[in-house]
């Protein structure tokens, strides 16, 4: 396993949360919110080793046949959060993402932050994504 994601993996066990680990290079945390069942973030770092992470979630709403919808409910998120970035993948999936250079010092403990903020934040913009999928 990765140094950096080693540290988080760590970090996680010391804090008694559960994990996923996928591959070398990507662990999967798992929460539940007030609006979505299961909010599954991927923490995926840099195969190189550099202190390079980016977090993802992708199993939130699927808008085939319904992409400017996709588009404009991403914009209108885009606007109202700054600290993720969403957008549609070419499966027409929205995607929840932040990107982040961490600090070995505190690599778990940054890590970990990075992951509850992109589950509050797509836990808390699910409505506004349900509606515009659905409406």
């Amino acid at each position: 396993m990765l140094h950096f994601a080693q540290m988080f993996v760590d970090y996680m066990d010391q804090e008694d949360i559960k994990y996923t680990v996928s591959s070398d290079n990507v662990i999967k945390v798992t929460y539940t919110g007030d609006n979505l069942d299961s909010i599954p973030v991927y923490v995926i770092f840099d195969e190189e080793g550099d202190e390079y992470v980016e977090f993802k979630c992708w199993d939130i709403a699927n808008f085939k046949s319904r992409e400017a919808k996709a588009i404009e409910v991403c914009n209108e998120l885009n606007a109202k959060y700054r600290w993720v970035k969403f957008y549609m993948d070419s499966d027409k999936d929205i995607i929840v993402s932040i990107d982040a250079v961490v600090d070995s010092a505190t690599c778990g403990e940054e890590c970990l932050s990075l992951v509850r903020r992109v589950v509050n934040i797509t836990d808390e913009a699910y409505p506004e994504i349900a509606k515009a999928r659905w409406a």
